[in-house]
């Protein structure tokens, strides 16, 4: 991997079937659903998909550009390329969704290929994230738009019995991306690499009881083993688990997290 293109973060086996999980969640379905309407895919448009995981967004886009349209799904992950691949063929997607191993700082691609480039929840791992986007810009067409879904992590929020506890393990949490607070760097990066900020909208997943088949839910315990391996110890970990968990009484469980969707053009 080289310096460009270096991440904090990666999905093995484990971690990709973690995040076909999460992604199949009622509120990351409704987060599609807000980012596809920032994208605005029209028929006979060619997308890029960067970081594409587990393949819902490209199957969802291909069905918006299709007939003569198609997507191209990158990723760095094997793992999450095989459940892309996996789910295009269950779907029969396959002559218009192009899956290949793609690196976000170093698309393989040439100049003014796409109509439009999206990338949800991957820019923040990204070390150099000025030349990744500039690669973005590199791959549109004139006129085309860059669309980017990424979360500000001081903006997340669990009910607790210890608000401070909380707060250090989403600050540990953040050890995991490079840019954890990637939506307040956007508009200048776009200004840098020739870009025209279009639109900036906030999605909110907010959940008001406990439930495990949520997406904030299933988000426990990443942050738990994240701030484990920053130093929180197993029992101050296990403790804000346990809490978190038992919040199964009407009214006695809270979480939000804000995501942000930036649309450019060039």
């Amino acid at each position: 991997m080289s310096p460009t293109s270096a991440r904090v973060g990666h999905f093995d086996a484990a971690g990709a079937a973690r995040l076909d999980r999460a992604y199949a969640t009622p509120q990351i379905i409704e987060q599609r659903k807000r980012l596809r309407a920032v994208v605005a895919a029209r028929p006979g448009e060619v997308g890029l998909d960067v970081g594409c995981g587990p393949g819902y967004l490209a199957c969802e886009l291909v069905r918006e550009v299709m007939p003569q349209g198609r997507i191209a799904a990158i990723d760095h992950s094997d793992d999450m390329l095989e459940l892309t691949r996996a789910r295009v063929d269950r779907e029969m997607l396959g002559s218009r969704v192009e899956v290949r191993k793609g690196d976000a700082a170093a698309l393989d691609f040439p100049d003014g290929t796409f109509d439009f480039v999206v990338g949800a929840q991957i820019y923040c791992f990204i070390s150099d994230i000025l030349h990744a986007i500039r690669e973005a810009a590199r791959v549109l067409r004139k006129g085309g738009r860059l669309v980017i879904l990424d979360t500000d992590w001081d903006l997340c929020v669990w009910k607790s019995k210890d608000r401070l506890l909380t707060r250090r393990m989403l600050d540990q949490r953040c050890s995991d991306y490079a840019h954890p607070h990637l939506p307040r760097e956007l508009p200048g990066l776009f200004h840098a690499a020739g870009l025209t900020l279009s639109s900036a909208d906030a999605y909110a997943i907010i959940e008001t009881r406990y439930d495990p088949d949520f997406y904030g839910t299933d988000l426990i315990g990443n942050v738990r083993k994240a701030a484990i391996r920053q130093g929180v110890t197993l029992e101050e970990a296990a403790a804000w688990e346990n809490d978190l968990r038992s919040r199964t009484g009407e009214g006695e469980y809270f979480f939000c997290v804000n995501r942000f969707i930036f649309s450019a053009t060039k």
